[in-house]
């Protein structure tokens, strides 16, 4: 494994818990909401790099920067947030890398045995799990990780997919978040 991959990995689990311990969840919300794009961003690459389920999805600070009285670009918060929850995905294919070793033999052999069938179905299989928020993408990534698939084409699958659902809840919050403060009377 890539030791700078390791490290990466590493680094964004320590910043992200050291972050939660100091402001909390509401507090990272609010904080990131206060950085405009780049908080987008950010709010990708640490929300979905948590395993299995987000406590921190990017969704929800997506669609409240599009607000339009925030006077944020709905495509660009959308893009930029793909991109990082693309990245931040990936951090699961490592983790199923390294795993790799530790599995026995037989089980080696047997992921290996799917990665042709992978390889022809994988690119589409990782950017329909990517562009759907309610599908838990490490469920494909570490088996990923672990059968050695194409680490240039599993990013940008993952990328791809992540940012056509954030662009869609940027466009959402654009266009929804009036209705929604008319029904709740805000």
């Amino acid at each position: 494994m890539n030791k700078l991959a390791v490290t990466a990995v590493i680094a964004i689990l320590v910043v992200t818990s050291a972050i939660f311990a100091v402001v909390g969840v509401q507090g990272l919300y609010t904080y990131l909401m206060g950085l405009g794009y780049a908080g987008a961003f950010l709010s990708g690459l640490v929300g979905t790099s948590s395993l299995m389920i987000s406590i921190f999805p990017p969704q929800v600070v997506v669609f409240i920067l599009s607000d339009p009285s925030m006077g944020f670009n709905p495509l660009l918060l959308g893009s930029l947030a793909g991109v990082g929850a693309g990245i931040g995905q990936f951090a699961h294919y490592y983790i199923g890398e390294g795993g790799r070793y530790a599995l026995p033999e037989k089980y080696r052999a047997m992921i290996d045995r799917w990665r042709p069938k992978v390889e022809k179905y994988g690119f589409m299989l990782i950017f329909l799990f990517a562009a759907t928020p309610l599908t838990p993408d490490d469920v494909i990534w570490i088996p990923l990780g672990a059968m050695k698939y194409p680490k240039k084409k599993a990013l940008i699958a993952s990328i791809t997919g992540k940012t056509v659902m954030l662009v869609a809840f940027a466009y959402a919050g654009h266009y929804g978040i009036s209705t929604i403060r008319r029904w709740l009377h805000f």
